[in-house]
């Protein structure tokens, strides 16, 4: 018991760190994941993942991510910078869909002593998802 008094003590000045936003990356090339936009996945980096940029100290981030479309939820804890889904640096998985991914950085290992948390909403598609339709006039002038 004192060890764990003694060791969280140490740690206690200790000032957390923030989210400062998200990105698609590939560990090369990244882009800015802005809430509420829809990105085409042949213009996202090949073999992409999502990373999150941190500005000072924490030891892990726990990742929830939802399929909007499907209801399916994902959970993951990463310990290793960069903090990333699916965790190291793997690549992305989950397919085209709508999603909502919640990010909660910690101070500590295995998601103690919470620091900060942002949650951004985001869909990816093969092609555009707009349907232009089709305009048919009743008469002669419109």
């Amino acid at each position: 018991m004192f060890f764990i008094f003694t060791n969280i003590n140490a740690h206690a000045d200790i000032i957390c760190g923030s989210i400062e936003g998200f990105e698609f990356s590939n560990g090369n090339k990244s882009i800015n994941l802005i809430d509420g936009r829809t990105y085409l996945s042949n213009d996202l980096p090949e073999d992409f993942f999502i990373s999150l940029n941190v500005d000072g100290y924490s030891q892990s981030v726990r990742y929830t991510v939802e399929n909007l479309d499907t209801g399916e939820i994902f959970k993951i804890t990463e310990r290793v910078e960069p903090y990333t889904f699916p965790a190291g640096n793997s690549k992305w998985n989950l397919g085209n869909g709508t999603f909502r991914v919640k990010a909660t950085l910690y101070k500590f290992d295995l998601g103690f002593g919470k620091c900060d948390s942002k949650t951004i909403t985001f869909s990816v598609y093969e092609e555009c998802p707009a349907d232009a339709g089709t305009l048919t006039a009743s008469s002669s002038t419109v």
